[in-house]
C-alpha cells in the first residue's frame, strides 16, 4: 500500500472520531453558561463535517470514474473483437449506439474529475455542491445506460419485426409446395404403410406355418423316437422272451389254462381272511415275516383264497410269480420245475430283471436241469439280488404245496425258502398254502422257518364267521341260477337254504359241489335235483368230512342211477362196469387224459367217456373237446373214492 494511500485512510478513521469528540464536548459545556466556547467547540465542529463530506466526496468521485473506466473497457473489447472477426457483429445502428454512449461516458469523465483537480480550499468550500455533482453524475450514468438499452431494444424489435416479415414471406411463397409434398408424401407413406402391413402378416403368417409345421416336426419326430425305442424295446423283449422259453417250465400260473374255471372268492366272502392278508403284504414293517402258510383241511377253500389273492396282486403289479400245485398234472406237482417257472414269470416284472435272469440263463443253458439250490441261486437270488428296480413289496404265491411229489420235493421248497429268503434285499413276500400234512406241519416247526414264517390256521377261524360267507355264497348262487331257469322266488326256501348251510359246515367245496351239481342238470330241472341232494342217507367216515362224502356219494349214486335209467337189467350190470373203469382211470391215474385217449387206453367205444361222465360234471372238468384233458375239480374227490372207509357204496 502506498504512503498517500495510507495518510488518506488513517485521516478517514480520525476525523470520525474528532467528530464524535467535539459533539460529545460541545453537549458538555452546553449547560455550563460559558460564553464563546459553545460557539467555537460548534464552529471546529462544523470544519471537521466539511473536511468529512469532502473525504466523502472524492471517495465517490473516483468510485464513479472507476466504474465509467470499466464500461469503456466493455465497449472497447466489444469493438476489437466485432473488427477481428469481421463477420458483420456490430452494425451501422448499433455502432452509432456505442459511439453516442462512449461520448457521454467520456463527458461524465470530465465532469468527475474537474473537482478531484481543485485544492483542498476549493473542495472544503465547495464540498456540498460537489456532493450534487456526484449525485448528477450517477443520475445520468443510469439516464444514458437506460435510453442505450432502450435503443438497443426498439432495434432489436425492429430486427426481428423485419425478420419475422421475411420468414413469414418465404413461407407463403413454399407453402403450397410442401403442402403439396405433404399431401404427395402422406400418400406415399399410406402405400407404404400398407405394403408393410401386408407383408408383416404375411410374414406373421409365414411365421405361424412355421411354427405349426415345426411343431408338427418336432411331435412327429418324437412320436418317432418314442416308436423307435418302443421297437427296440419290444425286439430286445422279443429276444429274451426267446431265451426264457429254453428254460423248463409249468403251466402252474394262477390264470393258466390248466385252471380252466378256477375263480376267487365271492364279492363279500372271506373278507376278514383277505383283509388279514393284504395288511401283511402291505406291512413295512422289519418285524414282519416273509412267509405266511395258510393252512386248512381239504375242500375250506385255500385255492379260492390264493386265486384271489394273485389275481388281485396282479392287478396291482406285485405279483411276482404264482405256481398253483396239482397232483393230477406231471408238470404242476413236479418240484424240478418250480424254480424256472418261478423265474419265468418275474422276468415279466421289469425289463431289467428279465436281462439278469436270461443272463443266467445264457452263462449256464443247462440251468433249468441244475439241482433246485443252484436252480434257486443262479435264476432267483442271483438276479434279485442284482436288481434295483423294486418298487414295493413283490408277493410269491405257491399254493397246494401238499400236491407237490414227491414229498422231499416240498420239503427242499421249505428248506431253500428258510435259507436264501432272509438274504434277499428285493421286498419279496412268499404266501404257503397247503393241508396240514405231516411232512410240511415237520418243516414250518423248524427254527429256520418258523423264525420268517407265520401259520394261518383256516380251520380255526371262527364257524359263525365261514358259515356267514358260505351263506352268501349259496343264495348269491342259487338266485343266479332262479333267474336263469325262471323259477318263481323266492328259492329254495329259508329251511332249505339252512339245512344247505348247516351241511357245508366250513367246507366250500360242499357249497360249490352243491351249486354245480344243481346247475349242471341235463335230465332234471335245477328244483328236482336240489330236493335229490337234500335226501340224506347213512354214511360213514371221518366227522369232518362227513358231509362232503354224503354229497360226493349222492352225486355218484345219481350219476349212476341216470346212467342206467335208459337200460334193460341185464345191461345195467355193463354200464355199472363202464361208470367204474372210466371213473377209476381217471382217478388212479397220475397224469390226466383226454376223452380220446382214455377211450383208446380202455379199448372203449368213441364217444363212450363222456357219455359215462355226463352226469358227473359237479365233480370233474370235462372238456367239449374230446382232446382236452379230463381233470378232477378238487382233491378231496380223489380222496373220498380212494379211502375204502369214506366210499362206502359197493358199486364203486
Amino acid at each position: 500500500m502506498s504512503s498517500g494511500t495510507s495518510t488518506n485512510s488513517k485521516r478517514g478513521e480520525i476525523l470520525p472520531a474528532i467528530e464524535t469528540i467535539l459533539e460529545t464536548a460541545k453537549a458538555s459545556v452546553a449547560g455550563l453558561g460559558l460564553i464563546g466556547l459553545e460557539a467555537a467547540i460548534g464552529g471546529v465542529l462544523s470544519i471537521v463535517t466539511a473536511l468529512k463530506n469532502v473525504r466523502g466526496n472524492d471517495e465517490n468521485l473516483r468510485s464513479f470514474l472507476d466504474g465509467i473506466q470499466r464500461f469503456e473497457n466493455t465497449v472497447a473489447y466489444i469493438r476489437k473483437v466485432a473488427s477481428q472477426a469481421n463477420q458483420g457483429i456490430v452494425g451501422t445502428d448499433l455502432e452509432e449506439r456505442i459511439a453516442s454512449f462512449v461520448k457521454d461516458l467520456e463527458a461524465m469523465t470530465t465532469r468527475a474529475k474537474d473537482p478531484l483537480r481543485a485544492g483542498l480550499g476549493r473542495r472544503f468550500l465547495m464540498n456540498k455542491e460537489y456532493a450534487s455533482v456526484v449525485t448528477q453524475l450517477n443520475t445520468d450514468l443510469h439516464r444514458a445506460i437506460q435510453e442505450f438499452m432502450m435503443k438497443g431494444g426498439a432495434a432489436t424489435e425492429a430486427a426481428v419485426e423485419e425478420i419475422l416479415q421475411s420468414v413469414q414471406a418465404g413461407f407463403s411463397a413454399t407453402r403450397d409446395d410442401i403442402k403439396a409434398a405433404h399431401t404427395e408424401l402422406s400418400n406415399e407413406v399410406a402405400g407404404v404403410s400398407e405394403r408393410v402391413y401386408r407383408t408383416e402378416m404375411g410374414v406373421q403368417e409365414l411365421s405361424q406355418h412355421t411354427r405349426a409345421w415345426s411343431d408338427n416336426v418336432t411331435a412327429s419326430l418324437s412320436q418317432i423316437d418314442v416308436r423307435l425305442a418302443d421297437d427296440r424295446q419290444r425286439a430286445e423283449t422279443a429276444a429274451l422272451n426267446q431265451h426264457l422259453l429254453t428254460l423248463p417250465r409249468a403251466h402252474a400260473r394262477y390264470d393258466s389254462q390248466s385252471r380252466q374255471g378256477a375263480e376267487g372268492c365271492l364279492v363279500g366272502t372271506r373278507k376278514k381272511v383277505l383283509e388279514e392278508i393284504y395288511d401283511w403284504i402291505q406291512s413295512d414293517d422289519p418285524e414282519s415275516p416273509r412267509i405266511l402258510w395258510l393252512c386248512g383241511l381239504a375242500g375250506i377253500g385255500k385255492s379260492t383264497i390264493a386265486h384271489t389273492i394273485a389275481e388281485e396282486a396282479d392287478a396291482d403289479r406285485r405279483l411276482g410269480a404264482s405256481f398253483f400245485f396239482s397232483r393230477d398234472e406231471a408238470d404242476r406237482r413236479n418240484p424240478q420245475l418250480v424254480y424256472p417257472t418261478i423265474a419265468s414269470q418275474l422276468a415279466r416284472l421289469d425289463l431289467e430283471l428279465k436281462r439278469l435272469v436270461v443272463a443266467a440263463v445264457e452263462q449256464d443253458h443247462e440251468v433249468g436241469n441244475l439241482v433246485m439250490r443252484k436252480q434257486f441261486e443262479k435264476l432267483i437270488a442271483e438276479p434279485l439280488a442284482a436288481w434295483r428296480g423294486a418298487k414295493g413289496t413283490i408277493i410269491i404265491v405257491m399254493d397246494a404245496l401238499d400236491e407237490c411229489s414227491p414229498e422231499s420235493g416240498a420239503e427242499e421248497i421249505l428248506i431253500r425258502w428258510a435259507a436264501e429268503l432272509p438274504k434277499i434285499r428285493v421286498p419279496l413276500k412268499v404266501l404257503i398254502t397247503s393241508r396240514p400234512e405231516f411232512h410240511i406241519r415237520t418243516k414250518f416247526q423248524e427254527h429256520s422257518l418258523r423264525r420268517i414264517s407265520q401259520p394261518y390256521i383256516l380251520h380255526d377261524i371262527e364257524t359263525s364267521v365261514v358259515k356267514e360267507d358260505i351263506e352268501l355264497f349259496f343264495r348269491h348262487r342259487l338266485n343266479q341260477i332262479a333267474e336263469e331257469h325262471r323259477i318263481e322266488t323266492p328259492w329254495p326256501s329259508e329251511p332249505v337254504l339252512r339245512q344247505l348251510i348247516d351241511r357245508a359246515g366250513i367246507l366250500f367245496i360242499f357249497a360249490s359241489t352243491v351249486v354245480r351239481f344243481v346247475q349242471n342238470g341235463k335230465r332234471l330241472k335245477p328244483q328236482s335235483r336240489l330236493e335229490f341232494l337234500l335226501k340224506e342217507d347213512a354214511c360213514k367216515g371221518g366227522p369232518q368230512y362227513r358231509d362232503i362224502d354224503i354229497l360226493y356219494m349222492q352225486v355218484l349214486q345219481y350219476a349212476l342211477s341216470a346212467n342206467e335209467e335208459d337200460h334193460e337189467e341185464d345191461d345195467k350190470q355193463k354200464v355199472r362196469e363202464e361208470f367204474t373203469i372210466v371213473l377209476g382211470a381217471i382217478v388212479l391215474l397220475r397224469d390226466p387224459l383226454s376223452s380220446r385217449s382214455l377211450e383208446s387206453l380202455l379199448s372203449l367205444d368213441e364217444g363212450m367217456a363222456p357219455r359215462v361222465l355226463i352226469h358227473l360234471h359237479s365233480v370233474l372238468i370235462v372238456p367239449e373237446p374230446i382232446d382236452e384233458e379230463i381233470r378232477l375239480l378238487h382233491p378231496s374227490f380223489h380222496d373220498f373214492l380212494t379211502s375204502p372207509e369214506r366210499c362206502l357204496d359197493p358199486r364203486l
